[in-house]
């Protein structure tokens, strides 16, 4: 997922989530938080910038709400205060995993992407195990830090792609307005997935984020 990244940011670190595609997923985003906490303070890891797409998004929310000493900053990338997932996906995951990640890549993608993007996601979601992704769903669904997030006092960078039809711009337009001097960039022919579908645009957009704050040691990427 963050391979156009990793390549372009020297240091960049990329985790592989619990469960994503070994061992037991985590029933929560502050479950999930905690690994990423552990994995800093293991690594011994300096403050920098820990960017989240989607639910890694919401991972990020919450370990700049509690531990912000460990961080320099935050990208929220496609993701919400709040997310919510449509029964029409949540529930399809237990009857016919191979539908619902049709049905994800269906809606993960502008219609003006790549389709070969859209049928690598697939393949790439049906390596998680179904009970994994249920359980990412399920965390997704349980997390809400609307009333919280006012209270991030990290630099903020929130990016979308104008076509994004599973966490719409409104829910990166409500972080804006919510998160004090916290920056929006919206990416034109992008959807959910904006790392592969508008790499250059993104890491532009990251550049800019992190020569400001003067950070240039590492990005940490959810």
């Amino acid at each position: 997922m963050w391979r156009h990244q990793t390549a372009a940011f020297v240091g960049s670190l990329a985790l592989d989530l619990p469960g994503h595609p070994d061992g037991q997923g985590r029933n929560s985003i502050s479950a999930y938080s905690d690994f990423v906490i552990q994995t800093i303070k293991e690594r011994g890891l300096p403050p920098a910038v820990l960017v989240g797409h989607s639910m890694g998004g919401a991972i990020a929310i919450e370990v700049a709400l509690n531990h912000p000493q460990l961080l320099a900053g935050i990208v929220l990338l496609s993701s919400g205060a709040r997310l919510r997932v449509t029964l029409v996906i949540k529930d399809e995951v237990m009857r016919d995993y191979q539908r619902a990640a049709e049905i994800v890549a269906e809606w993960a993608y502008s219609p003006k992407s790549d389709a070969r993007l859209k049928r690598a996601s697939i393949q790439e979601l049906l390596e998680v195990p179904s009970r994994v992704t249920y359980g990412d769903f399920d965390a997704c669904d349980h997390f809400d830090r609307m009333n919280e997030i006012g209270q991030i006092a990290l630099p903020t960078l929130i990016v979308c792609g104008e076509d994004d039809r599973l966490t719409p711009v409104k829910y990166s337009q409500y972080m804006k307005e919510k998160i004090p001097n916290s920056r929006l960039v919206i990416i034109p022919d992008a959807g959910h997935t904006v790392m592969l579908e508008k790499p250059e645009e993104l890491n532009d957009a990251l550049r800019s984020f992190i020569s400001g704050l003067r950070v240039l040691r590492a990005s940490y990427i959810v």
